[in-house]
């Protein structure tokens, strides 16, 4: 195999060349995104909004395109590029369009005290001016798509880097910024191997990063960053659980199982993992999971007639078919699988791997334990809801989680133990993909937040700006020169907000203003 070519994984067809920039490209495009950045944030929030639809437009008019592009790269299907993807992501623009003026406008702050009654405060956001992000190829157009427009809108300028084997699609959102008008260099794309980008985008002078990939990298990155004060923003692993209890829709719950499960041939990070059933309906919601996963069908997307795709990486496949065998080693047992199609190479060649119901695997396999991050579905009995939460909790990553019941009170209930950034109800997955709510974890999930009006915020610095409205009196009442009379009198002050007694309080408030008079005298 060439080296330097991308390779699609499902048929291993050529994509084109890798790309790769010069060192100090990084820094020489957040040197340029800096240049027109403050301009770009002086424009009325009209004019923004305008190119965020208009990018939508794009989306809209290139979506075929685009599926097929993201399709080639990663080994999914069409029809996950396009719902998990291109549909979000024209929905993401438009959401951002008419929600982060409101969301950026500034806010007045009421005093806290009668003592600043003369203060007014009021809170902006301000962007940090050039952002950078580093973006996964497992949702190549979707992820970094979220975040660039929740930056630009915030103000910013951005600087990209995306996965290597997606660099196809990395060109796709260039092509979508430029279509839309955004001003010529305030979003670039740069092209690094992974191990240089987390040093040279921490090193390029952006003001915030926001990496999304593994958690060991993460951390690396976080560490690195710490060194200059570099805010970053870590959306990480994840090994969600799925709780389904017994008053639950069983044929819902199993559906949707399957789907937030292998959806991207299980290679989502909110992705389902694990699965835990109150055991009065575990037999029967495992008999529906196996005819569902049974009636799937891996191969390559040749025709719309595979439902699930190819591992984008053969490194991946070697990861599932490790914890696989390791959970069978250690007593599991596969309850179901796909099947191939056709065009499935019938000596196993390929990032094919069938998607598989396992059974009795043991608390402390890796299939339980870490990110899988392939097809293979976990489930357990559990004798009830309690312990369902605490095998969910036990997990060191806490990214998404679901709750299946038909009594939403219980359900919100028993989502509110679960130590999760997201919890779904009768749903699982499919959040990532609606703009409007926050997306982010807890634990080694990761920290800060995209999405929604967090993710506006988080592209932005707090800035509050302090008013004195009697600028004409001489002094404040805590000024030099100090004195006995100035600490009775701050007595006083504290005798007024805090005393007990109603006439220890007038008593302070008498105290204070004749001592606030006699204190503005020059």
């Amino acid at each position: 195999m060439n080296e330097t070519q991308l390779i699609a994984p499902a048929d291993g067809m050529p994509l084109g060349k890798i790309l790769e920039h010069d060192p100090g490209e990084v820094s020489r495009a957040v040197r340029r995104a800096a240049g027109v950045q403050p301009g770009w944030d002086a424009l009325p929030f009209r004019e923004k909004a305008f190119r965020a639809r208009r990018a939508a437009d794009w989306i809209y008019s290139n979506a075929d395109r685009i599926a097929e592009i993201i399709s080639a790269c990663t080994g999914k299907t069409r029809i996950d590029s396009l719902s998990t993807e291109v549909l979000p992501g024209a929905l993401a623009w438009r959401y951002y369009a008419r929600t982060a003026k409101k969301v950026l406008k500034p806010e007045k702050i009421g005093p806290s005290s009668l003592l600043f009654f003369n203060k007014r405060s009021i809170l902006y956001r301000v962007p940090y001016g050039v952002v950078g992000i580093i973006s996964p190829w497992n949702y190549p157009f979707g992820i970094p798509l979220h975040e660039a427009a929740s930056a630009l809108l915030a103000g910013n300028g951005v600087v990209l880097k995306v996965a290597t084997q997606v660099q196809p699609v990395g060109e796709l959102l260039a092509e979508m910024v430029r279509s839309a008008g955004f001003p010529e260099g305030l979003f670039s794309l740069v092209h690094l191997p992974g191990s240089r980008a987390g040093r040279e985008f921490i090193e390029s002078g952006i003001g915030k990063l926001f990496f999304i990939g593994s958690t060991e990298v993460g951390k690396r990155l976080m560490e690195e960053a710490a060194r200059r004060l570099l805010p970053v923003n870590l959306e990480l692993g994840g090994n969600d659980g799925m709780i389904v209890l017994r008053d639950a829709n069983l044929s819902r719950a199993a559906s949707g199982a399957l789907w937030a499960g292998l959806s991207n041939c299980g290679q989502s990070c909110a992705g389902v993992e694990r699965i835990f059933v109150e055991s009065p309906v575990y037999e029967e919601f495992l008999r529906l999971l196996k005819e569902g996963v049974s009636a799937l069908r891996h191969g390559p997307d040749l025709d719309f007639d595979s439902d699930i795709g190819a591992l984008t990486g053969a490194e991946q496949k070697i990861i599932v078919e490790k914890q696989l065998a390791e959970a069978l080693d250690s007593g599991a047992r596969i309850a179901a699988a796909s099947r191939a199609t056709e065009a499935v190479p019938a000596d196993g060649g390929g990032n094919f791997h069938p998607a598989m119901i396992v059974e009795a695997v043991r608390d402390d396999a890796a299939l339980m334990t870490e990110e899988t991050f392939g097809p293979l579905l976990a489930v357990k009995a559990v004798d009830n809801a309690d312990e369902a939460v605490r095998l969910v909790n036990e997990s060191r990553y806490g990214l998404t989680a679901s709750v299946w019941s038909a009594d939403p009170g219980r359900a919100r209930e028993i989502a509110s133990r679960i130590e999760a950034g997201v919890v779904t109800i009768n749903d699982h997955l499919m959040s990532h993909g609606m703009a409007e709510t926050p997306w982010g974890g807890f634990k080694d999930s990761g920290i800060g937040r995209s999405h929604g009006a967090s993710g506006i915020l988080e592209k932005t610095r707090e800035k509050v700006v302090i008013q004195e409205l009697l600028p004409m009196l001489p002094r404040n009442i805590w000024w030099y020169p100090h004195s006995r009379r100035v600490y009775d009198g701050l007595k006083s002050a504290m005798d007024m907000l805090f005393a007990a007694s109603p006439f220890k309080k007038i008593s302070g408030l008498g105290r204070l203003a004749r001592f606030y008079l006699g204190r503005l005298k020059r």
